[in-house]
């Protein structure tokens, strides 16, 4: 009898962790999204190097566009956010983190393909070459739909992380208000819910 209590005891543990621990509550999800997130806009904000534009320039896209792979792989695995809708925020989010890691890579493919060689060339096509990220800045940003939710809205303005987040990409637009890695998040100024 003592073999099948513990055959029994095992069994309730095994039931119950699989019922048990629900997903991250909204705070936290929120968090962890802007934890997700953050890393892509430091390197964004960072911006180029100096040195050889043509070097520098696709330095810069590669890391962005890494970055940018490891913030949608985090994201995937944080999954839904628990709100109402929360499978169709996340897939938004995502989606709209494609189209910008999309722009970052074709942009990259188009620096890359320029000839350092002939650097009048690389002057006069480079900013022909970075216009897919130019397109970033004018439709509002992935961010924008997330927090146009009142609950992650709410969550997103407790969150020092997700303040931080709205910290760069409001200082990032500031400061270079025609650089178009600046509003690739969210669309103008003060949106994001940070503000």
């Amino acid at each position: 009898m003592r073999a099948g209590a513990v055959a029994g005891a095992v069994l309730a543990a095994a039931l119950l962790a699989g019922c048990g621990a629900a997903g991250p509550g909204p705070q936290e999800w929120t968090d962890r999204m802007c934890s997700a997130v953050l890393p892509f806009m430091q390197t964004a904000v960072e911006g180029p190097t100096t040195g050889e534009p043509h070097q520098v320039v696709g330095d810069y896209l590669g890391r962005t566009t890494a970055a940018l792979d490891r913030t949608l792989g985090d994201l995937d695995r944080l999954g839904p956010a628990p709100v109402d809708d929360g499978e169709a925020l996340a897939a938004n989010l995502q989606g709209g983190l494609g189209e910008v890691r999309s722009a970052f890579s074709s942009a990259k493919a188009r620096v890359d393909a320029l000839d350092p060689a002939d650097p009048a060339a690389v002057e006069r096509d480079l900013p022909g070459a970075l216009e897919p990220l130019a397109q970033l800045g004018s439709a509002a940003g992935p961010l924008d739909q997330m927090t146009g939710n009142p609950e992650i809205a709410a969550t997103f303005r407790a969150s020092a992380t997700c303040g931080e987040l709205t910290r760069l990409s409001e200082s990032a637009r500031t400061a270079a208000p025609d650089d178009p890695a600046a509003g690739g998040l969210n669309g103008s100024p003060g949106e994001g819910g940070g503000s």
